[in-house]
């Protein structure tokens, strides 16, 4: 039996890349082996299975008829909603500190964003076999602008993934960071790398290339994914009179977006063709893909950075910048990499050479349709055999 935590993905219709591993990883694996999805309950201070809507929102985060809510409706209460669903699980626990049959294995797709680290010895038999996937350190880089609650948390999950038998990282860059931290563990995990892939539709929309042309940025509004230099070289590249609308797609990050949003809203007083689209559905975001001219992505680290994979492997070219695991993704053609992203007068540079030099963008066009990806069914399988080596 594999046992799948799936806490984020289950919750709410947030699509981050972390999601997107969790949920294609279920789809894969559920179609030919025995799997138990389970949620962590933190009143609870348990897993337990998922209920109908959990799993409906596991395996379709954008079911007909979606529509992104930024709150609760004004009549809902969500702590009571809450605590409702917890009784609900009560009669769903999960016991996971029973002896396992040897073939059980626990897999923790995703960051913890709650205490749970304080209950799990408890709660899971140690001769479970625990892995995990790890993804990036990035919380760790600016302690100063990052929550203390989110820190704290951060800690204390790397901590608990440093104790598994066996971890996936999803890149070089990701595995170098991870070891690093391991090194004041004296065991460590069985540590590998595996590349995240990406898939084009099977059925692309048929958009045109929209004119003015479509500058795509799809990510979270987070302080370290550049959304504020980004905006300013836009602005220059307005100001000498180059046409073009820009296109943000993403969640919103508490701590950052409020100053996001304020460069906006100042943006837009003046008449700037720039939109956030904040969290939309797939059939959307395919449109918007097929609209563009090409995509931007000046985030200053990444694990992997797959709105990257995303964007190329629909033939459309991305600026980014070629440090650490972004250096990774890009390698393999389809995008004009520049040198500090963070740097407003590089990422207009870049900007403006893929706005005016068709011959630039055919180029890299032809080199990511070139590229192989991979397939998410390929991913899941390689990484359940690594996984089952501990």
């Amino acid at each position: 039996m594999l046992f799948l935590d799936v806490t984020q993905s289950c919750r709410s219709s947030n699509n981050s890349g972390i999601q997107v591993v969790t949920r294609n990883l279920f789809r894969e694996l559920a179609a030919v082996i025995e799997i138990t999805p389970m949620i962590w309950d933190v009143r609870l201070c348990r897993y337990a299975k998922l209920s109908r809507n959990e799993l409906k929102t596991l395996v379709n985060p954008f079911p007909k008829g979606y529509r992104p809510r930024s709150r609760p409706n004004k009549e809902e209460n969500p702590v009571a909603k809450e605590c409702l669903a917890t009784l609900l699980r009560l009669g769903r626990r999960i016991p996971l500190s029973l002896k396992p049959s040897e073939n059980d294995l626990l897999l923790f797709p995703e960051v913890f964003r709650d205490n749970r680290v304080t209950h799990l010895s408890k709660r899971l038999h140690p001769e479970l076999r625990k892995t995990g996937i790890f993804y990036d350190a990035n919380v760790m880089r600016n302690p100063k602008i990052t929550p203390v609650r989110r820190t704290r948390n951060f800690n204390a999950y790397l901590d608990f993934i440093a104790t598994c038998k066996v971890v996936s990282c999803i890149s070089k860059e990701s595995e170098n960071n991870f070891r690093k931290h391991c090194k004041k563990n004296n065991e460590l995990p069985e540590i590998g790398t595996h590349s995240l892939p990406a898939e084009s539709p099977p059925s692309p929309p048929e958009v045109p290339v929209q004119d003015p042309p479509l500058i795509l940025y799809v990510s979270t509004l987070a302080y370290n994914k550049n959304h504020l230099p980004l905006l300013t070289a836009a602005e220059e590249l307005w100001s000498e009179g180059l046409r073009f609308e820009l296109s943000l797609i993403g969640q919103a990050d508490p701590s950052w977006t409020p100053r996001v949003a304020e460069r906006l809203q100042a943006l837009a007083s003046k008449g700037r063709p720039v939109h956030w689209l904040r969290h939309i559905d797939q059939d959307k975001l395919e449109r918007n893909y097929s609209a563009s001219l090409f995509t931007v992505y000046p985030s200053s680290y990444e694990g992997c950075g797959l709105p990257i994979l995303e964007s190329l492997v629909r033939g459309k070219p991305c600026l980014c910048g070629n440090n650490g695991a972004l250096g990774e993704v890009s390698k393999g053609g389809g995008c004009l990499t520049i040198k500090e992203q963070h740097n407003p007068d590089n990422l207009a540079d870049g900007m403006r050479q893929l706005l005016l030099d068709e011959n630039l963008r055919q180029k890299l066009s032809r080199e990511a349709l070139a590229r192989d990806f991979g397939t998410w069914k390929n991913y899941a399988f390689t990484l359940l055999n690594f996984l089952k080596t501990g």
